[in-house]
């Protein structure tokens, strides 16, 4: 079914149910004063009024000319309508000053830009969005983590100033900069072992900036980090099981004699460590002592213990560093098995560009512990600034 805009705009607002989208077709209209930006978002709003249900918005911006004077007023109305009847916008055909324009004030603003080249582009996007909802039950404008203005400093050393950034239910996100940017800090500072100056996260909507790390952990917010971490003495099984204890429930006594409920738990939690060992494929070290390993395994024995906590967000800090290509290779199908197939979402620090720009959803770049950029992938590739700062000037 296809429902259609009457009058002046026909054709240029259709929803399309199929597809759950509002089809929007801002090509070669010329908005100059705030009263023919009315009109069309009129439109839009009574369309989607209407419907009553809400859609995921696919915008074409070919030649379309916003006049200076009328962006503000321009991007409130369309703020209105994607906060009261929107699922995710995708927009294409934008010209680089348009593309500017909306990349600032989603900087500003806190949304996200998602803009492409091509309709087929801003379709695959789109569909991605459709995914992580279906996946997660949870709309891709319902932000899980929100990072708002947040700085840290060591002293006189500024590690992280005013950084603001949301990760969305579902997605992989990718923290990238150079080394001494404020990444690690960040993740310390979401994880809870850093408390930050200023500013405050948000995670699932309740404000955790005062928690403690276990207290974050018990939220559902798991991490590995840049160095291995783990138990040298322990087999792979025992380690992983580390990563159960905050779901374990009981008391010394029963613990002690291991019977009863004691034992219930301890077989369930130990079948749900071998579901893990199974699907990052280390059947065959599960009882091998971790110190035993060689690098690389080592670090998907910490990436198995992260999951055992069963969190609903997975921080990781440079899961593929000092890594060969096919060990990147095995690690890279692993996170995007644990997001797509697990449903978690994901915060990814990594140097790797090909790995990086490969299976993020989204990509935010830091330099100096400042944002310089945010975006897909796409964006932050040809972002001039984040080629000055950090893939280094094109030739």
């Amino acid at each position: 079914m296809t429902l259609t805009a009457e009058g002046r705009f026909a054709g240029r607002i259709k929803i399309i149910d199929a597809l759950e989208v509002l089809d929007v077709d801002f090509s070669n209209m010329t908005f100059t004063t705030e009263a023919e930006v009315d009109a069309f978002y009129d439109e839009v709003d009574r369309l989607l009024e209407a419907s009553k249900r809400r859609w995921y918005f696919l915008v074409n911006y070919t030649n379309c000319t916003i006049a200076d004077e009328v962006w503000n007023h321009f991007g409130d109305r369309g703020k209105h309508s994607n906060v009261t009847y929107g699922l995710g916008t995708v927009r294409f055909g934008v010209s680089p000053l348009t593309r500017q324009t909306i990349r600032e004030r989603a900087m500003q603003a806190q949304f996200r830009a998602n803009v492409f080249e091509t309709r087929e582009e801003a379709l695959v996007a789109l569909g991605e969005l459709r995914k992580r909802r279906v996946v997660t039950g949870v709309p891709a404008t319902q932000a899980l983590l929100r990072v708002e203005d947040v700085s840290v400093s060591f002293g006189g050393i500024q590690a992280l100033r005013g950084v603001s950034f949301e990760v969305q239910t579902g997605e992989v996100f990718s923290i990238i900069g150079p080394n001494g940017a404020g990444k690690t800090s960040m993740l310390n500072v979401i994880s809870g072992f850093y408390r930050p100056d200023a500013g405050r996260i948000l995670f699932e909507g309740q404000d955790r900036t005062a928690l403690k790390a276990y207290e974050v952990a018990e939220l559902g917010i798991a991490r590995t980090f840049q160095n291995v971490a783990l138990f040298r003495g322990m087999s792979v099984l025992d380690n992983i099981m580390t990563g159960r204890l905050l779901k374990m429930k009981g008391s010394f006594l029963l613990d002690a004699l291991y019977v009863g409920p004691s034992m219930r738990q301890e077989l369930a939690h130990r079948a749900f460590v071998e579901r893990i060992i199974d699907f990052l494929e280390i059947e065959g070290i599960r009882k091998m002592p971790a110190a035993r390993l060689p690098y690389g395994l080592q670090k998907r024995v910490e990436l198995a213990r992260a999951l055992a906590a069963e969190p609903k967000l997975l921080l990781l800090d440079e899961p593929m560093a000092g890594m060969n290509v096919e060990e990147k290779e095995d690690i890279a199908r692993f996170i995007l098995d644990i997001n797509d197939e697990w449903g978690t979402t994901i915060v990814l620090i990594e140097h790797d560009m090909g790995v990086v720009m490969d299976i993020s959803s989204h990509v935010m770049v830091l330099d100096y512990g400042a944002k310089i950029a945010e975006g897909s992938p796409g964006e932050v590739r040809t972002d001039p600034t984040v080629i000055r700062a950090y893939l280094g000037e094109s030739q």
